[in-house]
């Protein structure tokens, strides 16, 4: 029985050294944002992260030239990501929502 080898067009390529980096450092300035900001948590839903975040917030994830603001990053959570306990969770919570 031969195993045939995956097509990896098919699938969904990882998003490498600089995608991974660029993750980082809007981790960074998520968790600075937050400690800056003086952000009580912990944030309990969607709503509650909506006014830390409000529409206009400059930041957003990119990667090969899409853009997804920290406004459609909360849209796309679900109840199950809170109550969010600190800044570095909300960090990580936001930043898995992005589509790199």
């Amino acid at each position: 029985m031969s195993i045939e080898k995956p097509k990896y067009t098919e699938h969904a390529q990882a998003p490498g050294a600089s995608g991974i980096k660029e993750l980082d450092m809007l981790k960074v300035k998520i968790v600075e944002m937050a400690d800056g900001a003086a952000v009580k948590f912990p944030i309990n839903n969607r709503a509650e992260l909506l006014k830390v975040f409000p529409k206009s917030t400059p930041m957003a994830c990119a990667y090969r030239g899409e853009t997804m603001t920290m406004y459609q990053l909360i849209q796309h959570l679900d109840d199950a990501d809170f109550p969010i306990k600190n800044a570095g969770d909300l960090a990580t919570i936001l930043t898995t929502r992005c589509f790199i």
